[in-house]
């Protein structure tokens, strides 16, 4: 019984990451975002260069202008614990406009996401993998 306690445990965490992911993403606080993050985050974007370490990562999106996320909604479909990493996948879609005003684009994708248990028992994102799907405007 002990197992299974342990096993929710770590899906409720994990659970929780993903919700102050989204929360992060509508607040537009990439930091908050980031800090979900192991040191070694590694990111492979739909398109463009493989991402290595989060600060890397966070020197890229430097000065970068983010726009206004209206809405942001992950719906993972398996979450697999297994020791101290576990592998999540889903899809996502989120509505974005330009901070300046403008026209709303709905973008939506599958991922996969590795995460990996800290030493303090708590769960970040060590591996993120997206994909984006044809426009649907």
């Amino acid at each position: 019984m002990s197992d299974l306690s342990s096993v929710e445990k770590d899906l409720r965490a994990i659970e929780a990451v993903n919700q102050r992911d989204v929360q992060a993403a509508l607040a537009g606080d990439k930091n908050m975002m980031m800090s979900q993050w192991t040191d070694d985050f590694v990111l492979l974007p739909p398109a463009g260069p493989i991402m290595h370490g989060r600060s890397l990562i966070e020197q890229a999106f430097r000065g970068v202008e983010n726009p206004w996320i209206i809405e942001s909604v992950l719906d993972i479909q398996e979450v697999k614990v297994l020791g101290d990493h576990a592998f999540q996948w889903g899809t996502y879609h989120y509505t974005v406009r330009p901070r300046e005003g403008g026209e709303t684009v709905r973008v939506s994708g599958k991922l996969m996401r590795i995460l990996q248990r800290q030493p303090n028992g708590s769960w970040k994102m060590h591996r993120g993998i997206s994909t984006v799907d044809p426009s649907t405007r």
